[in-house]
């Protein structure tokens, strides 16, 4: 019976494991919010935010077990994830219990490892298999906190500061984990750097050695020694606010470095004071342990137990303040950062919904005519051959057709006669979605036509009959239009008076105005006129950018900070210079600068002083142009309509090329083939091209630089 019954199940094994090899089940059929490590548990929290992709802000907590007394240790835990509510991130304190490893730990489970029980152990890389093995409980250290927030794609963690090289690390090689840790993997801790009680300088070599980014945050690369902002040593470079540090950790994710960065945030300036009392401290106890022999592995603790008693526990409320800044700002960091990653989802979704407020346009219709000249005659001896279309056009109504085909609620305010090419232009408007009951049919007037000699796509000359425009009056537009739009862009084909009176409607509303040159001598007139210092943006090709200045730009020099291609060095000072003229009211106030076949320029400076310069490529594709006459217009539209949904600007950009590069290819002034979707999916097409934006400078920037590099 015994043999039958062994039989019968090593049969009964077998049968089981050979139908289990035959099905594919389906992930987290048995365990809800199960990871992709059997010993990982993420709570419903973290699993919702990482799969929305929203901002997630890994925690540590050795800090809860090991750190803090009672009961600051578990105050300190729900603060800072208040914190990160507060700036809408999801917070994920990570630690071990009984053997699992929780991914944003709850209310219960922080009190559970914060009711002071020193058995609890301190988990960093090494120690993380014996833990899980033997079911224990304890407190990740930084370098266990980073390796499990990469294992489940989370990118920013923040704490009070990193371990180093410790005292007299030369004889001992007592150095931290968290060093080594920060080489081999690819998570940003913000910290306050490291406490003065270790050795700054070795750590900071140790650091360089690894391969590691260290960047102090704010306008000073001075390394920050936790209690104080000046420890005498210096970062490899700094960044200025929150955006700035997630472009640097996505150009570290984009180069694959595999390597973490430190954003060491200094003290702030309330608790400075306290901090140097305690930095005072601090030396009175190095001294004390030199004194009485105290080195090796005894010299930490003896050293945190002497300056706590020194400073009669100030340091734990000055060391508390520390780690809700550094969250507060690693908040920020991962909300910014999320942002950019943002841009790897579809741009379009194949819905028509549009929650966005809508983009106003104000500017021209035309009816061109095309002729494409296929051969050459002489002139009055024979007609040449080609071919002869009929399109709709105009620089405003061309952007706002490319709105429209990107998703995008736009309006167009502008006119057409009551005539027959009036009529088809409506019919056309209408049937490529726009919305067209803010153009105006006019009595007794013709509707604007251009004639257009084209060979090999570029526009040879033509003859215009635009009369018409100055029928594009004010009243026209009503301050509510301008009240609800994200954007006003207007062309220069409308009246300057027109065009004035929607700039004073636009600075009493607060709206970013854009200005679309249309033709270099429209444009001179515009600028002559002053209405630049009226505007946010301003969309000049190589040519009209030329004619805003009558001091020519060899007069100047770039500062060497710059990194401009030297035949890009003429155009990007002509850019400064009409930053320098431009709107001061608004938020920021940019340049866009089309350069042909070269590719596209964008320079942005803000309010608080901070320029960015990025060049783009040409779209990487060769393609047959068949007319350039509208390229220009769908870079426009599409650059806008990824603005407007919250796009980073390389997006924008990378948008805009698209569209027009999909323009260029048709007879029409906006292809057809922009549509919700398709550019997304030529983006994607595109991704292993390594077409990216170039940084040719990101910095503070103050125009008073350029009247000292005057020649």
């Amino acid at each position: 019976t015994l043999l039958y019954t062994i039989k019968f199940e090593a049969w009964f094994r077998s049968m089981i494991n050979m139908v289990t090899r035959k099905i594919r089940w389906p992930p987290n059929i048995f365990q809800k919010n199960i990871s992709r490590h059997i010993y990982t548990f993420l709570s419903d929290e973290v699993s919702q935010a990482l799969q929305k992709k929203a901002p997630v802000l890994a925690l540590e907590s050795t800090i809860i077990t090991h750190g803090l007394p009672i009961p600051y240790n578990f105050e300190m835990a729900k603060n800072v994830q208040q914190i990160c509510h507060n700036e809408k991130v999801t917070p994920a304190t990570i630690g071990v219990i009984n053997g699992k490893v929780k991914i944003g730990l709850s209310d219960e489970e922080l009190a559970y490892i914060s009711n002071g029980d020193r058995n609890y152990v301190k988990i960093s890389r090494r120690d993380l298999a014996p833990t899980i093995q033997k079911l224990l409980t304890g407190g990740t250290t930084v370098s266990g906190t980073m390796l499990l927030a990469h294992q489940h794609n989370i990118d920013v963690f923040a704490t009070g500061g990193i371990g180093g090289v410790h005292r007299g690390g030369q004889d001992t090689l007592d150095i931290s984990a968290d060093l080594t840790e920060l080489g081999r993997t690819p998570v940003t801790v913000v910290c306050a750097g490291v406490k003065s009680i270790l050795d700054i300088p070795r750590t900071l070599e140790v650091l360089e050695t690894q391969g590691v980014t260290v960047a102090t945050f704010g306008k000073t690369r001075e390394f920050p020694a936790f209690f104080t902002a000046n420890s005498g040593y210096f970062s490899h470079t700094n960044v200025c606010d929150a955006k700035e540090a997630a472009e640097l950790i996505l150009t570290n994710k984009k180069l694959k470095l595999n390597s973490g960065i430190i954003i060491a945030v200094p003290i702030p300036n309330e608790y400075a004071t306290d901090g140097l009392e305690i930095e005072s401290a601090i030396s009175i106890a190095l001294q004390e342990a030199e004194q009485q022999n105290v080195n090796g592995h005894a010299i930490t603790p003896f050293l945190l137990g002497r300056v706590s008693e020194l400073t009669d526990g100030r340091s734990l409320q000055t060391n508390l303040a520390l780690v809700n800044n550094n969250v507060l700002v690693g908040s920020k960091i991962a909300s910014e950062l999320a942002n950019l990653l943002h841009k790897d989802k579809p741009m379009f979704s194949d819905k028509n919904e549009v929650t966005e407020k809508k983009i106003l346009v104000v500017g021209a219709i035309n009816v061109d005519i095309v002729c494409a000249k296929l051969s050459e005659v002489s002139a009055g001896k024979d007609l040449a051959d080609g071919s002869i279309n009929h399109v709709v056009g105009g620089v405003g109504r061309n952007v706002a057709e490319c709105l429209t085909r990107c998703g995008t609620s736009s309006s167009l305010i502008s006119i057409v006669g009551n005539d027959k090419l009036g009529k088809m232009a409506l019919e056309l408007c209408g049937n490529s979605g726009m919305v067209t009951n803010q153009i105006e049919v006019i009595e007794g007037v013709s509707t604007p036509v251009a004639q257009l000699l084209v060979k090999s796509g570029n526009v040879l000359g033509g003859v215009c009959d635009f009369s018409s425009h100055s029928n594009i009056i004010e009243d026209l537009i009503s301050d509510s239009d301008i009240q609800d739009s994200s954007y006003v862009i207007i062309d220069c084909d409308i009246p300057l008076s027109t065009a004035l009176s929607v700039a004073q409607k636009c600075l009493e509303s607060n709206v970013p105005l854009v200005i679309e040159p249309t033709a270099p001598k429209k444009f001179q007139k515009f600028v002559e006129s002053g209405l630049l210092g009226m505007a946010s943006m301003v969309t000049p090709n190589i040519s009209e950018l030329s004619l805003i200045f009558t001091e020519p730009s060899e007069c100047f020099k770039l500062p060497s900070s710059f990194h401009v291609p030297e035949d890009l060095k003429e155009v990007v000072i002509n850019m400064l210079r009409c930053l320098q003229i431009m709107c001061t009211k608004t938020k920021y106030r940019a340049v866009l600068t089309t350069l042909g076949e070269q590719g596209v320029l964008y320079c942005q400076l803000s309010s608080d002083g901070l320029l960015e310069l990025l060049y783009l490529p040409r779209a990487p594709r060769d393609i047959s142009v068949v007319s350039s006459s509208g390229a220009g217009d769908s870079f426009l539209g599409g650059f806008f309509a990824a603005l407007n949904k919250g796009q980073c600007l390389e997006t924008c950009l990378k948008i805009g090329s698209v569209c027009a590069w999909e323009s260029l290819q048709v007879f029409e002034t906006v292809s057809p083939e922009i549509k919700m979707g398709h550019v997304s999916n030529v983006l994607d097409r595109w991704k292993h091209l390594q077409w990216e934006s170039q940084i040719l400078f990101r910095g503070k920037f103050d125009f008073s630089d350029i009247d000292m590099v005057k020649d």
